[in-house]
Order: C-alpha cells, then structure tokens, then sequence
C-alpha cells in the first residue's frame, strides 16, 4: 500500500485552500467588526455629547431668577415708604381726634362762661329791652338744632354701643338723631368720648355711623341681626 499516497493524496491541496479560506472570512469579519464598532461608539459618543448639552440647557433653564440688587433695593424703598404713609394716617386720624376734644372742652368752658354770664345778669339790674348779643347767640343755636333735627329726637341707646351717658354727650355736641349719627365722622364721635375722660375714650364708635343707617331707614331686623355680631359696639373677635 503506497501510503506516501495516502497523506499527499488529492484531498490535501483541498485542505490547504480550506484553512486559507477560513483565515480570510476570519479577518475579513475581525476588520469588519473594528469598522462597525468604530462607527458604533463615534455615533454613540456624538449623541451622548449632544444629550449632555441639552441637559446643560435645561438646568439653565429650570434654574430661579436671581434678582438685582437693584430691584431689591427699589422693592425696600417702596415698602419702607408705605409704611411710612400708614404711620402719617394713623397720626393724622390721631390729631383729628385731638382737635375735636379741645374743640369740645373750649366749647364746654364757653358754655360755663356763658351760664355765669346769665347767672350774673339775674341780679336786680334795670333791665334793657333789646336783645344782648349772648340772648341772640342762644336763640341763633336753637333754631339751628331745631332745623337739623326736624322737631323731633332719635333715641341713640338703640344703637349696640350707646348708653345714657354717651347719648347724653352727643346731644351736648348737638347729635340727637341717626341722621346726624350717619353724617359724624368717626374721628368727630372719637372726639367727644376722648373730650369726655377716660371712661368714654375706651368706646370704639367705628359701627356706630353703620348701625344708625339701619335704624333711620327702619331696617329693625337687620339691625338686631348685626347687634348679634357686636359686643359693645364692635364686632366680635
């Protein structure tokens, strides 16, 4: 048997070119597997940075506005001077109460003066037959209450707030019916009770002018409805 043959038989140039052949898609396919790994990670990496950049502009974006000193500055500047416009008013509010009770405590001692004066003048004297400027004064004052009120006087203790005493102050500063209530400031009454001493002063008439409304247009049932929301004279809580 020719076994020199047998290895070198026909078969063996085959195998030669077969193990070649394997090598050439083996590198073949290493080469192609770089290149499309190569495009792969270039492809991946551009997206990554552009996903990177939109995540930048994002935060940016999401991120408070600081203000400006500036705007800060202006923003304090007009507080503080609100503040300061509320404080005026409440000092204004403040004088205003002030002015009436020395209006009210000058027109008490003239009335004094006045009742001295007619007191005085009862004493045997040769009387005159015209009218003194004091008698003239007096009748001028009572055709003026006579003509504010209409002939006829409201009884203010229906108002929630007002006794006999405070009801007796306002008819001394000519107040005598819920119109005349109505058309007094706040600031006015205020006046009146500080004029009065400290007793009165603490009385707040702020629901006084609402509560008169109701009783000059006869509004009795929501007048009780709104006396149940007040204690002394002002609401509740």
């Amino acid at each position: 048997m020719n076994t020199e043959k047998f290895f070198e038989g026909p078969g063996a140039s085959n195998m030669s070119t077969y193990v070649a052949e394997i090598a050439i898609i083996l590198l073949g396919a290493f080469v192609l597997g770089y290149l499309l790994r190569s495009l792969l990670s270039g492809s991946l990496k551009s997206k990554l940075s552009d996903l990177e950049s939109e995540n930048s502009v994002l935060r940016s974006k999401s991120k408070p506005e600081i203000k400006q000193p500036e705007a800060m500055a202006i923003s304090l500047e007009v507080e503080a001077k609100l503040k300061d416009q509320k404080r005026e008013i409440e000092d204004l509010n403040t004088r205003l109460s002030e002015c009436y009770a020395k209006r009210i405590n000058v027109e008490n001692t003239l009335s004094t003066l006045q009742k001295e004066i007619e007191k005085s003048n009862k004493e045997p004297v040769v009387q005159i037959a015209e009218e003194t400027p004091a008698d003239a004064a007096t009748a001028k004052t009572s055709e003026i209450i006579s003509t504010s009120i209409g002939g006829q006087i409201d009884d203010l203790k229906k108002i929630e707030g007002i006794g006999p005493k405070i009801e007796e102050l306002l008819n001394t500063d000519g107040i005598y019916t819920y119109k005349q209530v109505i058309d007094s400031s706040v600031e006015r009454i205020k006046g009146i009770l500080i004029a009065a001493g400290p007793n009165y002063a603490v009385h707040d008439p702020s629901t006084w002018g609402e509560q008169a409304s109701l009783a000059y247009s006869g509004s009795w049932e929501k007048l009780n409805t709104l006396q149940e929301e007040l204690k002394g004279g002002k609401r509740k809580g």
